[in-house]
């Protein structure tokens, strides 16, 4: 993924400051991710409405889960992009 990291200099945010954000906004989406996954998704609670309507709730659902992963790895390219100009 391709992302527009922050260069850290000394009239910019502290590195320490930075990753610390960044990591705990990663861990809250990991969290989501997580929870998202937990949530009970079966057929049987779609079949009585029209044809079709599972698999368009799949597509959705899978869409979403996706959505979620980048912004995970949005995260996650930062936290290292972050931590290699500690060095």
């Amino acid at each position: 993924m391709n992302i527009t990291a922050p260069t850290i200099h000394l009239n910019g945010s502290s590195a320490k400051t930075l990753f610390a954000e960044y990591q705990e906004a990663y861990d809250a989406v990991r969290d989501a991710i997580i929870k998202f996954s937990a949530i009970e998704f079966h057929s049987r609670d779609y079949y009585v409405q029209d044809s079709g309507t599972w698999t368009k709730a799949l597509e959705h659902r899978i869409e979403q889960r996706e959505a979620m992963g980048k912004v995970e790895e949005y995260l996650f390219e930062h936290l290292i992009a972050i931590q290699n100009q500690e060095k």
